[in-house]
């Protein structure tokens, strides 16, 4: 895994809706911090892109023959980029996909936050960015990785969003509740059934 040695200050100027800590661990589980990474949906490539130019002929390639697949640090889904304003060669650089990332896991924490359980909506959160619902990330072990003990994964919302819910999600052990599925999600797979209506 090789993290840029800029990443932070990346976040910060391009996906600061989202803490730091949990983009950072967003973007190791989906793509290992591969900017060129591309995830097939029922498939998978022979191997990973090493250039950018590589990577953009991969997805023209694959959009022309009706693939579904996802790309980037945070492996957004083609059917996501017209949403976030991505096209193929925009949804490889580094900050628009980090951005659309971010506006995905925070659109997806909005719409499960519990006023009781923010870090229960926080894992929400992360099962709709995986799938587009709020179960699938549970039974395929995807939100486990994501909240793995040793890692602590804390929201941030933009400034609309209740203060409260979100200091108590940042203060709470992530993992910490009992009955979740564990396993292991599929390398490179990310939020490929999710559908923009």
């Amino acid at each position: 895994m090789n993290v840029p040695i800029d990443f932070d200050a990346m976040l910060q100027s391009c996906a600061p809706a989202v803490h730091a800590s949990t983009m950072r661990r967003l973007v190791e589980v989906e793509s290992s911090f591969n900017p060129y990474a591309i995830g097939v949906v029922g498939a998978r490539l022979q191997r990973q892109p090493r250039t950018y130019q590589e990577a953009l002929a991969t997805i023209i390639w694959l959009h022309a023959k009706g693939y579904n697949y996802s790309v980037g640090l945070a492996q957004i889904n083609r059917y996501n980029f017209s949403t976030h304003g991505l096209t193929p060669a925009s949804a490889l650089l580094a900050c628009p996909n980090l951005a659309a990332g971010a506006a995905i896991l925070t659109d997806c924490f909005r719409r499960a936050n519990s006023q009781d359980q923010p870090q229960a909506a926080l894992r929400a959160a992360f099962s709709c960015y995986e799938s587009g619902n709020f179960t699938t990330g549970f039974r395929d072990g995807y939100v486990q990785k994501i909240v793995a003990p040793q890692h602590s994964a804390v929201a941030r919302t933009p400034h609309q969003a209740q203060r409260s819910n979100v200091a108590r999600a940042a203060t709470e052990q992530p993992g910490s509740d009992a009955g979740e599925p564990r396993g292991t999600a599929p390398h490179l797979r990310t939020n490929r059934r999710r559908s923009i209506p």
